[in-house]
């Protein structure tokens, strides 16, 4: 079992791969005013991509995989997650997620 941290986040998992390490966590998408999700990234991960606080990355939640950039809001680093991508993906906002998340490597395909 991984550990939690007090934001109830598991502990990153750096994978080795070619293309740069693949950090996994878990956490809620949360709903920012009506509509806006996002899911909030550890500082762990962040500092473990080596990418800076606002990378392109490739993210992978609930089988489904997109390029999205890091955003923030009131000081807390997320990824945001379109309601485009909630519907592919078929998760909703308080739903709890294992996130993969890797420095974008390659453009987004068209």
């Amino acid at each position: 079992m991984l550990n939690q941290s007090p934001l109830g986040h598991r502990a990153a998992r750096p994978t080795p791969h070619r293309g740069g390490a693949i950090m996994r966590f878990d956490a809620e998408l949360r709903l920012n005013g009506k509509t806006a999700t996002g899911i909030p990234v550890p500082e762990r991960v962040i500092e473990g991509l080596a990418g800076g606080r606002r990378p392109r990355v490739t993210v992978s939640l609930n089988g489904y995989t997109f390029q999205t950039s890091l955003g923030t809001m009131s000081g807390q680093v997320l990824i945001p997650v379109s309601g485009v991508v909630r519907g592919a993906a078929g998760i909703e906002a308080g739903d709890r997620l294992d996130i993969e998340i890797e420095l974008a490597t390659k453009p987004a395909p068209d």
